[in-house]
């Protein structure tokens, strides 16, 4: 199990977030994970070559998608795919493929992409391990995947227990254990994982594929 806690479909759920996302995710960074979200904004900006097909699965409002075409990253080799119409529908904006589509169930071709990163969704799915398992099943060889998550480990204080329990509340999402993440990853075919340091209860890990690139190595 890669979290203790069961949890229900919650697309619905996000559906009615929506219009008020932002607010409650600028929330959670600001006070609990605000570092592992640096760590992933900073593997991709290391990880991604000016031809890297990227896909952001579980992209939300699409903040992230936002700040790297702002920084340069080509949006004709960007996807982006989230399960809430309501969520896919805030990144109107932004001029990139968006795919409607499930974590458990990505409607691509094995090996389609040469970056792949998963902020603050994989810990919303009642099926985390299927939902990895497509997540890795998509990577190219050669490539990586990105993941940021509500982490199992200690909260720092008072305002990261709050937010624990903001999430518990609402229904959101779970707290997923960083070591047995890494073990089930370690277990798909060619791929080697590492956690990137951060405190509090979030964590990001870097998983790539071994094997012979498509392009240069990343």
């Amino acid at each position: 199990m890669l979290a203790e806690t069961p949890l229900d479909d919650a697309v619905d759920l996000y559906d009615k977030l929506a219009p008020r996302y932002d607010k409650l995710h600028h929330r959670w960074l600001r006070h609990a994970g605000g570092e592992a979200q640096a760590a992933l904004e900073g593997l991709v900006r290391a990880l991604a070559l000016p031809n890297s097909k990227f896909l952001d699965a579980g992209c939300g409002t699409g903040n992230l998608a936002r700040r790297l075409i702002a920084e340069g990253m080509p949006p004709n080799l960007m996807t982006l795919l989230d399960p809430s119409v309501a969520m896919l529908a805030r990144c109107a904006d932004i001029p990139v493929p968006k795919i409607q589509g499930r974590l458990e169930s990505l409607p691509f071709e094995d090996g389609t992409f040469d970056l792949v990163t998963c902020a603050w969704a994989l810990e919303t799915v009642p099926d985390p391990h299927l939902a990895l398992s497509e997540l890795c099943r998509v990577v190219r060889a050669g490539g990586a995947l990105c993941l940021a998550f509500c982490a199992d480990e200690p909260a720092r204080g008072f305002a990261d227990s709050l937010m624990r329990q903001a999430l518990l509340f609402r229904g959101t999402g779970r707290f997923m254990s960083r070591s047995r993440l890494m073990q089930a990853i370690e277990r798909f075919e060619n791929f080697e994982v590492r956690a990137i340091p951060s405190h509090g209860p979030a964590s990001t890990l870097l998983a790539r594929r071994s094997g012979e690139a498509t392009q240069a190595p990343l």
